[in-house]
């Protein structure tokens, strides 16, 4: 096993928009969720969609949308306010069924990039706002579980991103310093959980947010994961 280029040891990912598809997953989820809660009334469904940060019409998610850069919790509480007629329990139960029927959608096909950075000698890591449980599912599910050392979310103890905590936790589990540490990520919220965390930060532009969104907290700006490990041979930091 080699070891890898300009003394980066360590890749963190987020999950949604970097690993699977954000639009492609999450926009048919987002329809039928409103289909249900306003009762098929359409008008009601792109008023209250509007509100999620979700364009009914074009069936897309919208960068402000606190479903993407927040975590079930704050989505829950969201939907809590706006659909006051559903019970706290009900909308819960009605996200776990809809969520456990929806299919990940890979954004490149990952077990080869993975696999690959693995034997380039890269320790690789998870950190996303969704539950730690819906994390390894996912995974699970693309058996890709396998490769990581560390998969954490928002209910594992450390503070959602873009507090620094969970990077840090996987170098304290490495033992990786941040400096040696990549931190890739579809939002800002995954790229100033990295600046602050002391890492170098690769922003993919396979979520909902564009480029001039991003640069500004980002390192690096790629088109996807699989521009990774080229563009990291090419990037230098102090040793």
């Amino acid at each position: 096993m080699t070891l890898p280029s300009k003394g980066f040891k360590g890749i963190i990912f987020d999950k949604d928009g970097t690993l699977f598809d954000f639009q492609r997953t999450w926009s048919p989820w987002m329809v039928n969720l409103l289909q249900i809660l306003c009762d098929g009334n359409e008008e009601r469904s792109r008023r209250e969609g509007y509100l999620l940060g979700f364009d009914l019409d074009k069936q897309r998610f919208l960068s402000s949308s606190l479903f993407i850069a927040g975590t079930p919790l704050q989505f829950i509480n969201q939907l809590t306010n706006q659909f006051k007629d559903w019970k706290k329990r009900d909308l819960i139960k009605l996200l776990v069924d809809l969520t456990e029927s929806t299919e990940q959608i890979e954004v490149v096909p990952l077990q080869p990039i993975f696999t690959s950075l693995q034997g380039d000698g890269y320790v690789l890591g998870l950190a996303t706002n969704d539950s730690t449980r819906d994390a390894k599912r996912h995974l699970v599910g693309k058996d890709l579980l396998k490769h990581f050392d560390f998969v954490v979310g928002f209910d594992s103890g450390y503070k959602s991103k873009p507090d620094p905590e969970m990077l840090l936790a996987f170098c304290h589990r490495t033992q990786i310093p941040p400096k040696n540490t990549v931190m890739v990520g579809d939002s800002n919220s995954d790229l100033i959980a990295g600046k602050r965390a002391g890492m170098f930060t690769v922003a993919v532009l396979s979520g909902v947010s564009r480029s001039e969104e991003l640069e500004q907290n980002a390192d690096l700006v790629i088109r996807n994961i699989s521009d990774l490990q080229k563009s990291l041979e090419k990037s230098k930091i102090s040793e």
